[in-house]
């Protein structure tokens, strides 16, 4: 592009923006006329007059007590500034904005600017005439040096690699920025977890409580510790406990016992203490020796509320969150007896239990399961403080009262899911097998024992984890002496003791469990081997454990911190509310890893038409495989890299897939054929629906109709709403309501988001509109086979969750942490290569931020197709893919991802002032917690999209930047839904750039770190390829036309990458991608093809004609080809016009119908030829009709009667048609195939019936632009 001075740019948007014509005259906006977006009234010019007289004040005082600093050529410029000779005042745009945001000026004293920061008011001097150097302007001087970093480099150690962070907020800003919106997800309850239940039990009945490690626990402690942060801010200190935060060490319950010694008066006049001790599985190991020698007092009383949860890792390598029971029972047995121990399983027992802990006579431990059932999320009954609940019996036993053999478990994780699994054995099985549930351990003797097992029971089986290999644990050397004991004495049961023993931590599957079971019901009175029977279940399936109660689950797979995110919780909460209405109650669980793919969540949510009840089934159990009826897959481009969902589902099941930026088209490419083998398998159901583009539209079209109050592009409508948007999918599958029915359901629960002008109602209807059911074939994608070598070698993915996290682990950009793009040196580049393992740099990646998957190819030819003298530059270019694992089909489009030209990005670098091989280190878009190194050209050259278009935040962001009062002034109008007309000008005829509009208000200077935050990457262009890769082997062929037009200013604008490409010789490398199309042979070869192109829409059909000649050249049978072609003149644009005589005269094209509209005085247009082989291509798209012709039949009573369909004729014969290139003609070839129809015998109403059945069967195909 030339250059184009900033005078000539400015005048052309002033043109544009005052040189309106209003009704009969015009109304010229200059700058006496010009008012901005807001404009001052006498409030405001009164607030911004007090805030500059406070300014002028202030910054008087402080020059008063600042060092002085003599007048003369020897002052730095800044002490220059600050003594007042010089001063640079802030932008008075920043002033007026901190009035409108405030109402009183701004908050603290105007600050001066520093030289080369900003060019106030003017090009390039201040108020008072003074010259400062290294300013942006439209003239610079060529030894100006770039404005200063953004750190300050004689202090920054680059090599320490400290990227500034530019906000930090602080602990509670970031949990409330984690927190999902209350109008999404209602107030916050502590209530709903038994965690959360026992926290605040906890609090209510203690008189101190010791917290420990409550970030690292899940959360565990944190109520009590935000209750006592209200207190102390409020003051109120009466009646309530003290929280003491602790950490986990070695003798950590040293200070709970010193606290429980200390006395504050006589022993007759002190109060009883009541301290209780919040902590998980490793917590209560480290207490352990202490509380070991604890003896008990009158006047004190200690409760352990342990959460069985540990963090631990598997095979010494990946972390994991379980139950660690042989931590906790091994610590229980160190205790005296002034403690008792109780185990809880489910969520409602543990909320008991911990009641219970209260009211006893004795220090009490109670040991929940804090990493599955602490976690579920559901309705829970609390008891009130004081509230007296039922003593815990020590043992649970359930199964047939004739059992021969008992399987004995601790209350907890494991039981829970023994239990589950017990009813679903078979009868026979069930009768001779029981389980004994052991909630107490040392409050029992063998009397207890003796009076809950049958008089059947031949021997038990002892099932606990131990640590470090030991042969049994410690239950089962309680078991051993109390069967062997006096109590038993004399009796026939039971007399056999065996233990099985698990690692710590280690969970069974439920098909291990069906397995054990099942040996344990065949009587067996012998040791069992585990690892055997473990390994006996990996290829036995077991039954369902919801089918006895009929529930169903929903699954939910996302990113963390996506927007959508929250929706398993919103869900569940919806079903919750309006439980009356569903006869439905919800129970979820959610799973974080936190390390994979920068965070993965799965959410699982059990739905049953009865109340909870212990006999449920874990939700971690009955999630595992083939159970749930409903997949959704959220962000599935991150999500499916690392896991495979899909054998969650069952059979004849629904996926609903969220695809932001996916074509349904796209769907078929971006699975892998492992992911397809499954869902063809489970015969699955998929849906497709874009929640961003929902929320974008619904966004747009509330900012549009709030009367000029909100611009186009504010968040009006939050992305977090795209979480509701799935919801009205998951709804209409769950509970199979549309429309205004679920509107009016879901009005209680979103009544209060900001879901847009039209409500929930336009909420629902636009979600509804947005879904798409994605049909495939079972048996084809049954035979799938990967695409590429990196599909076929890639690692095999987990189809469970990796549960690492107890929640998310956001980002920066999600806590509003904005690590921000900064300037650094070659260093940081340096300690990526030379440390590369601990960068992770992938090396062999030309283009490592991009998201698909890109090649590099070779440009091997570019020939122009049209003469030299011809005003349209069509060329032909040729990709050599020799060497990449590249493979394409014919009908895809090729993305080039293009540069800007080198010698305007040089100009620009130029003017702007900035150092091209300065280094820019950027966080990756595609991979968190990265960074990216170029240096200021390649940033600008292959990664700003600095000569595109762009939008109003643009305009708006550079409004608070300007210097010069008048340019802030129309910077801000632009970007004011007043401005619309004007930004529509700029924008659309005169196709203005960024880096136009940066030279339009040089006042508004952009710091590299800030353009590239503001300015859009490049994306990439897509090209149909224009050959079959089976005829043309390693090499891809590209038709392309140049883009160039004038605007009406006379500036010269050019495509970004056609002009790219147009100037690759052979030998350039070239970055590419693929995408999928529409345009895809016909599944059987002898299907005939019909094809309309104009000019390079001729692209994908040359693949077409190409992939049939090499069939046809081998000696199979395929179908006829019809090819019609239109362009302005045949001398210059028949393009490809020698190949497609030859292919005729070979037979390969049955017919061809050129239409050169300027050759003739009357136009001429493909519609036109189309028209005239009415009868031809009848024969190809209504087959049937011909049939019934040749029987003597008339063709109208094929649609009306149903003679005859498509059914009755072969597939072989079914023609498409398809149609690439500009839309303008896409109607009059609609007329014209309707009336080839008509004129066959149908009425124009069965031709346009028949038009849409093909268009439903695929055989039309439109792609164009």
């Amino acid at each position: 592009m030339a250059a184009t001075s900033s005078q000539s740019l400015y005048q052309s948007a002033a043109i544009f923006a005052g040189g309106l014509a209003i009704g009969a005259g015009t109304l010229a906006l200059s700058r006496a006329a010009f008012a901005p977006a807001h404009k001052p009234n006498k409030s405001i010019k009164r607030k911004v007059s007090d805030a500059k007289l406070k300014s002028s004040s202030s910054t008087t005082t402080t020059n008063t007590s600042a060092v002085t600093v003599k007048h003369n050529d020897t002052a730095t410029p800044l002490a220059r500034i600050a003594t007042g000779a010089g001063r640079v005042d802030p932008p008075a745009s920043k002033q007026l904005d901190e009035v409108d945001a405030k109402g009183a000026g701004p908050a603290v004293p105007a600050k001066p600017e520093l030289p080369g920061h900003v060019a106030p008011n003017g090009v390039d001097a201040t108020p008072r005439g003074q010259k400062l150097t290294g300013l942006v302007n439209a003239h610079p001087d060529n030894n100006a040096v770039p404005e200063p970093a953004t750190l300050n480099r004689a202090n920054h150690l680059d090599a320490r690699m400290d990227l500034g962070i530019v906000n930090r907020p602080s602990d509670a800003e970031v949990a409330a920025k984690i927190a999902a919106q209350s109008w999404l997800l209602g107030v916050p309850s502590h209530k709903l977890t038994s965690t959360g239940a026992i926290d605040s039990i906890a609090y209510a009945n203690s008189t101190a409580v010791f917290s420990y490690e409550s970030n690292a626990n899940g959360g565990f402690g944190s109520y009590c510790e935000d209750q006592a942060q209200q207190a102390a801010q409020k003051g109120w200190f009466n009646g309530r406990p003290s929280v003491f935060k602790m950490q986990t060490r070695s003798g950590a319950a040293n200070a709970i016992v010193g606290y429980l010694n200390t006395k504050t008066g006589s022993s007759s006049t002190q109060a009883p203490k009541i301290v209780t001790a919040l902590t998980n599985a490793p917590g209560f190991a480290a207490m352990a020796p202490a509380l070991a020698s604890y003896s008990a007092s009158d006047n004190a009383k200690l409760v352990l509320q342990v959460s069985a949860a540990s963090h631990s890792t598997e095979d010494g390598d990946e972390l994991s969150i379980s139950n660690d029971y042989a931590s906790v029972l091994s610590a229980a047995a160190a205790l005296n007896d002034s403690f008792e121990v109780i185990l809880s399983a489910t969520r409602q027992e543990a909320v008991d239990f911990a009641q219970y802990a209260y009211q006893s006579n004795k220090n009490v431990v109670h040991i929940f399961d804090g990493a599955f059932a602490g976690r579920e999320v559901g309705a829970l009954t609390i008891p009130a403080k004081g509230q007296k609940v039922d003593v815990p019996e020590p043992f649970l036993f359930t199964g047939s009262p004739k059992a021969q053999t008992v399987l004995v478990v601790p209350s907890g994780s494991h039981s829970q899911a023994a239990r589950a699994v017990l009813v679903t054995l078979p009868a026979a099985v069930r009768h001779n097998v029981a389980l004994l549930s052991v909630r107490s351990l040392g409050n029992w003797d063998e009397a207890d024992l003796r009076n809950v097992l049958p008089k059947t029971v031949e021997s038990l089986h002892v099932l606990e984890e131990v640590s470090g290999g030991a042969a049994s644990g410690q239950l089962y050397e309680h078991f051993v002496s109390a069967v062997f004991g006096d109590e038993f004495a004399g009796s026939d049961v039971p007399s056999h003791v065996f233990p099985v023993t698990l690692a710590p931590g280690q969970d069974l599957t439920a098909a291990e469990l069906h397995k054990l079971l099942e040996t344990l019901g065949g009587a067996h009175k012998s040791a069992l081997k585990v690892q055997d029977i473990l390994d006996e279940a990996a290829d036995e399936s077991h039954a369902d454990l919801l089918a006895l109660s009929g529930a169903s689950v929903v699954t939910f797979f996302d990113s963390e911190t996506s927007s959508t995110a929250p929706l398993a919780q919103l869900t569940a909460r919806t079903i919750r509310d309006r439980g009356a209405d569903t006869q439905l109650h919800a129970r979820l669980l959610s799973r974080f890893d936190n390390f994979e793919a920068s965070g993965i969540v799965r959410s699982d949510i059990i739905l049953s038409s009865r109340p909870e009840s212990a006999a449920d089934a874990p939700i971690v159990l009955a999630a595992e495989e083939n159970a749930a009826k409903l997949l959704v897959v959220s962000d599935p481009a991150t999500t499916l890299k690392s896991y495979a969902p899909f054998q969650s589902l069952v059979r004849g099941g629904t996926v609903i897939f969220n695809t932001p930026g996916w074509e349904v088209a796209e769907l078929d490419s971006k699975l892998r054929a492992e992911d397809k083998r499954v869902l063809a398998q489970k015969s699955a159901r998929l849906l497709l629906i874009d929640a961003a583009a929902v929320v974008d539209k619904l966004n747009t079209k509330t900012a549009n109709a709030s009367g000029g109050k909100a611009k186009v592009g504010d968040n009006v409508v939050p992305t977090e709403i795209a979480a509701a948007v799935l919801l009205v999918a998951v709804l209409r599958v769950q509970l199979n309501t549309s429309g205004a029915a679920l509107a009016a359901f879901l009005k209680r629960v979103l009544g209060t988001a900001p879901v847009g002008i039209d409500g929930v109602e336009g909420l629902v209807a636009a979600a509804e509109a947005a879904i798409q059911l994605h049909a495939f074939s079972d048996d084809e994608w049954s035979k799938a086979k990967p695409i590429s070598e990196a599909e076929e070698n890639a690692p095999l993915r987990p189809t469970q969750i990796r549960y690492n996290g107890f929640g998310s682990n956001p980002d920066a950009a999600t806590v509003g942490v904005e690590v921000a793009p900064t300037r650094s040196t070659w260093a940081q580049s340096a300690w990526q290569h030379l440390f590369s393992e601990a960068y992770e740099t992938d090396a062999s990646s030309l283009r490592p931020d991009l998201p698909e998957q890109t090649w590099v190819v070779e440009v091997t030819e570019n020939r122009r197709l049209t003469p030299v003298d011809y005003d349209r530059n069509v060329f032909h270019m040729e990709l050599s893919t020799k060497g990449t694992d590249l493979k394409y089909e014919v009908g895809e489009a090729l993305g080039v991802h293009g540069w800007n030209d080198e010698q305007e990005v040089a100009d620009f670098i130029k003017w702007a002032g900035f150092d091209a091989d300065e280094v820019v280190n950027a966080p990756s878009l595609t991979q968190a917690g990265k960074h990216e190194s170029r240096t200021v050209f390649q940033t600008l050259q292959q990664n700003l999209d600095i000569f595109g278009k762009p939008p109003k935040r643009f305009y708006e962001e550079l409004g608070k930047l300007a210097t010069n009062r008048d340019e802030a002034r129309w910077l801000r109008f632009i970007s004011s839904a007043e401005g619309s007309s004007t930004f529509k000008k700029l924008s659309e005829i005169e196709t203005v750039t960024y880096a136009d509009v940066l030279r339009m208000f040089p006042s508004a200077r952009l710091p590299i770190d800030q353009l590239i935050n503001l300015v859009e990457p490049i994306k990439p262009r897509h090209y149909s390829i224009a050959s079959a890769q089976s005829a043309v082997g390693e090499s891809i062929h590209l038709l392309i036309v140049t883009v160039d037009w004038k605007t009406p200013s006379g500036s010269p604008r050019y495509g970004q990458c056609t002009r790219y490409l147009s100037e690759l010789k052979p030998g350039a490398k070239v970055t590419v991608s693929l995408k999928p199309s529409v345009m895809k042979l016909p599944p059987i070869d002898t299907q005939p093809i019909i094809m309309a192109g104009l000019g390079t829409g001729a692209a994908p059909f040359r693949a077409f004609i190409q992939a049939r000649a090499h069939k046809k050249a081998q000696g199979i049978e395929v179908g006829p080809l019809v090819y019609y072609f239109g362009s302005r003149y045949r001398s210059s644009e028949y393009l490809y016009g020698e190949e497609l005589e030859a292919y005729t005269q070979d037979g390969v094209i049955e017919h061809m119908g050129l239409a050169f509209s300027r050759d003739t005085s009357k136009k001429v247009y493909i519609q036109h030829k189309i028209l005239e082989d009415g009868d031809l291509l009848t024969k190809y798209l209504g087959p049937e009709i011909e049939k019934l012709e040749a029987a003597g039949g008339k063709a109208e009573v094929v649609l009306q009667d149903g003679l005859i369909n498509d059914e009755d004729v072969e597939d072989g014969k079914k023609g498409y048609f398809f149609v690439c290139g500009p839309t303008w003609p896409v109607p009059d070839i609609h007329e014209a195939l309707v009336g080839a129809f008509v004129k066959k015998g149908l009425t124009k109403d069965q031709a346009e019936k028949k038009m849409e059945a093909l268009k439903e069967d695929e055989r039309y195909v439109l792609e164009v632009y």
